[in-house]
């Protein structure tokens, strides 16, 4: 039995309700309408205008910059 014919046969054995709230809980995940190419391209360039360089951080500097600030060690 394939992939496909194993969900066909849940969601026959599943109530009209029950189908509602299937639906409810995907659409979120899995959109039923076309999927514009282009609004996705366009979420991924303002995602990227978002990231910047982040130094790497030097624990043993900080703290112990931190230390001298706050208890003059």
């Amino acid at each position: 039995m394939s992939t496909k014919d194993i969900a066909y046969s849940i969601f026959n054995q599943l109530t009209e309700e029950q189908l509602k709230g299937f639906i409810a809980l995907f659409s979120g995940i899995y959109s039923a309408e076309n999927d514009d190419i282009s609004e996705r391209k366009a979420a991924f360039e303002r995602m990227k205008s978002v990231c910047r360089y982040i130094p790497d951080l030097d624990e043993e500097k900080e703290l112990e910059e931190y230390r001298n600030e706050r208890y003059g060690v």
